[in-house]
């Protein structure tokens, strides 16, 4: 799934899935580079995870052909680690000297990816701030290439010692799709991430469904990457036989699926149990799809082996509960696999097509079956006057009658026999 992600990535400004009005600000502001050093050095773009703020970065700087210089949320976030920024940058020249033919008026952009999470302390001795705030604003005062700072919590920055600076330094935009559900930028932002994934969906040669994306943009509002992930792992189910029945199709709805794909995939144990509080299935089935797509997911052995133990470790829980009656413990067994990615040091990278567990499927058969029989125990009891447990025992003869196909017809007519309910008497 990654793989098909940044393969869609937006190349351009014009790719981007963003309101007019950010846009043309962040236009406004690169634009700004490209005629001389701006007052404000700085972008600071913060907003919800997966709106596309680290996009947008990477995307400024393939329009003016420079590299992009990162530091990724797996950095330290200290005044040491903001020096090696600098240093990181000088590989591709002077962080600081404007030196360069390029067209853009600048060498490089430099992305500080979620710039919230960087740490600001006090030194013991002088009382001042020593941390990485304070490094990063004397860069900002003194670089000669755009920084962008993506941010989750623009108003925890806000607060931290010396963040004015920086804040003062910097264009400050909430990269926020849309203000209300139902306004104008709202519905354009639907419109336009429902003609992506369109797209996407006929270039992969999948089956699209608008309505599925409806219900999974409604549950992931501007996450614009989890919606992508949520509806590509949906579509690639619709035109399975196995799984296209109505249960398959209301779990996909229900996001047993994507709670599995941010267990494995997300790496954010807080964000798995938050999924695991608002689910719509059982803990028993969370585990069953855990058992079915490890191997998938864990080609090291000693990966596997571990991550099975922990998974065994969770499912006695379960066995309490079952000998118990004590549902608490329940939520024990789900804290436990929640982190079995941590077991995963070798985690296979490519794109993993999650299946159905074969028993979760075998069940809901069996499940539907017993339905059909039991609505068409009920019609023949109607018909015939006779009691249901009469009729049950009789089932063999009305399989008999309908083998007959004058018999099959009116029978069905009369009864408004379904095709599950032909089954049952078929199989009799």
């Amino acid at each position: 799934m990654t793989a098909i992600i940044e393969k869609y990535r937006p190349k351009t400004t014009s790719d981007l899935i963003v309101s007019q009005k950010i846009l043309q600000d962040i236009r406004n502001w690169i634009n700004l580079w490209k005629e001389g050093t701006p007052v404000k050095r700085a972008l600071i773009l913060y907003g919800p995870p997966g709106s596309g703020k680290t996009t947008t970065a990477a995307v400024l700087a393939r329009e003016a052909g420079v590299p992009l210089i990162e530091m990724n949320a797996s950095d330290e976030r200290n005044a040491d680690s903001m020096k090696r920024v600098a240093l990181m940058a000088s590989q591709y020249g002077d962080l600081m000297n404007i030196g360069t033919t390029n067209e853009a008026g600048f060498a490089k952009i430099i992305l500080i990816d979620e710039a919230d999470n960087i740490f600001e302390g006090r030194s013991k001795t002088t009382g001042g701030d020593s941390g990485g705030i304070t490094e990063l604003s004397k860069i900002i005062n003194r670089t000669h290439n755009p920084i962008i700072l993506t941010m989750n919590d623009f108003y925890a920055f806000r607060r931290k010692s010396a963040a004015r600076d920086i804040i003062n330094n910097s264009v400050v935009l909430e990269y926020r799709q849309y203000k209300r559900r139902g306004d104008s930028d709202h519905k354009m932002f639907r419109a336009r991430l429902s003609q992506r994934l369109r797209e996407i969906a006929a270039s992969e040669g999948l089956r699209y469904s608008q309505d599925l994306v409806d219900r999974i943009m409604e549950k992931n509002s501007d996450d614009i990457r989890g919606t992508i992930n949520d509806s590509l792992s949906a579509f690639s189910y619709l035109d399975e036989p196995e799984t296209s029945t109505e249960l398959t199709y209301r779990d996909i709805q229900t996001n047993i699926y994507n709670t599995i794909h941010t267990t494995f995939k997300d790496h954010r144990y807080e964000k798995t149990l938050s999924e695991l509080m608002d689910k719509d299935f059982s803990t028993e089935d969370y585990l069953m799809w855990i058992d079915k797509n490890l191997p998938a997911e864990a080609p090291d052995l000693k990966d596997l082996s571990e991550a099975y133990d922990m998974l065994s470790q969770s499912d006695r829980f379960i066995g309490r509960v079952i000998k118990k009656q004590h549902y608490a413990f329940k939520g024990f067994a789900e804290e436990i696999a929640a982190g079995i990615y941590t077991k995963l040091e070798n985690q296979n990278q490519s794109y993993v097509k999650y299946e159905f567990p074969s028993y979760i499927m075998k069940m809901s058969r069996m499940r539907e079956t017993r339905e059909a029989r039991k609505s068409l125990v009920t019609k023949f009891s109607k018909f015939t006057h006779s009691g249901k447990k009469r009729t049950n025992d009789n089932l063999w003869f009305f399989a008999r009658l309908v083998k007959d196909k004058k018999n099959l017809e009116e029978l069905t007519g009369k009864l408004d026999l379904s095709d599950k309910e032909l089954n049952v008497l078929k199989k009799r």
